[in-house]
């Protein structure tokens, strides 16, 4: 039998303590506001998603806070996100800069690289320079002065815009004029505030630095209208504000910028040089002699004795009305010179090989001993 309880005791009943200090959500809100409002403006942050709550909004670890925020559709737990702090009241506000600690954010040049590079493949963009006129007058021009037809070959490349901004170096430093930049495609380009912008530097080039800054300060003022624009856009969304510690603004995607079809081409041949290390022309040696020109720089193998030797490979083809199909190409590495010549008959290879002579001679007088000759029947279909 248990033991009756005694009811005449005069032991006063133990009192309950709570274990931790009870802290109403009024005091907590306070709190997160006054440890948030504590940041720099335009401070970043980095921050944890770190529970979602059944009402979907997010508990967010950010600057060793832990806030109620209303974070984009498709955020996770566990997602890292970049915040900027941009404004204290009414309320702590953050710019979101990017959502998800997987998903892959590409800036506004890489996206805009793709869809040139997507373009161009859909269009059956050729990867070759056209010529626009012919490298010479005629046969007899080419025949008696090579010289010009390596000239004319250097001007075509020169030109042709695919080295557009490391020539826009030079005349930065000094070392090309604004008349060279404006034989280039890219000066051609109709744009009115450019070519304005383009008249005026010409006429006064003291004007240069001040127009890069003019630029800037637009730049810098649009992106502070668009902040701006955010945030009040944010605040003036239905809701309840009071079901969240901060204001959260997502970064809308950047618009890519409109490239006309012309600056599209320019920009994917410069790709495919950088890509590739080759640029390929496609015109006329003279009027109605077409001509096919491919200049590449060769990768040496690693630890190889040439690896930290120059080495270009130069190749033409052509179909003469004598000789037929021709194919030449040269290789330099630094002053020796390996010569391979392809012929669609043996008769006109033998010919060639008949004039070897004359092209060593050429050579060595330039300085660029040929150290290989060879001249064969192109045996490939």
């Amino acid at each position: 039998m248990l033991p009756r309880a005694d009811l005449n005791t005069t032991r006063p009943p133990a009192s309950l303590e709570a274990p931790t200090p009870v802290v109403s959500a009024t005091d907590s809100r306070q709190e997160i506001f006054r440890r948030l409002t504590q940041i720099a403006i335009g401070k970043e942050l980095h921050a944890t998603v770190d529970a979602m709550l059944d009402d979907g909004t997010y508990l967010v670890k950010v600057a060793d806070t832990t806030a109620r925020m209303a974070l984009p559709v498709g955020t996770r737990v566990g997602d890292q996100l970049s915040m900027v702090f941009v404004a204290r009241e009414p309320r702590p506000t953050f710019l979101l800069m990017q959502q998800g600690s997987t998903t892959a954010s590409l800036s506004t040049t890489a996206r805009l690289i793709d869809h040139l590079l997507q373009s161009a493949e859909q269009d059956g963009a050729p990867d070759v320079i056209p010529g626009r006129t012919p490298l010479v007058s005629a046969p007899a021009v080419a025949a008696a002065d090579p010289k010009t037809v390596a000239t004319s070959l250097f001007q075509a490349l020169a030109s042709s815009g695919v080295f557009y901004e490391s020539h826009l170096h030079d005349w930065i430093s000094g070392s090309r004029s604004l008349a060279d930049l404006a034989q280039e495609p890219q000066a051609q380009l109709p744009q009115a505030s450019s070519n304005r912008a383009h008249h005026t530097t010409e006429q006064n080039p003291a004007n240069i630095d001040l127009t890069r800054l003019a630029a800037g300060m637009r730049e810098l003022g649009s992106g502070a209208q668009a902040l701006l624009d955010l945030m009040r856009e944010a605040q003036s969304q239905p809701g309840n504000p009071a079901t969240t510690d901060v204001d959260v603004i997502s970064r809308p995607p950047e618009e890519l910028p409109t490239i006309d079809q012309e600056s599209g081409r320019l920009i994917n041949l410069q790709l495919n040089a950088l890509e590739h290390h080759q640029v390929r022309w496609q015109g006329e040696l003279w009027p109605g002699q077409p001509m096919e020109w491919e200049v590449r720089e060769d990768k040496q193998k690693e630890g190889s004795a040439e690896q930290q030797q120059s080495s270009w490979t130069s190749t033409v083809r052509f179909e003469l009305p004598h000789l037929g199909e021709i194919s030449a190409t040269v290789r330099l590495t630094d002053s020796r010179v390996h010569v391979q010549i392809n012929a669609a008959s043996e008769d006109a290879a033998e010919s060639l090989r008949q004039h070897s002579g004359s092209l060593a001679d050429a050579l060595e007088a330039a300085g660029a001993p040929l150290d290989m000759f060879l001249v064969k029947r192109n045996e490939s279909p």
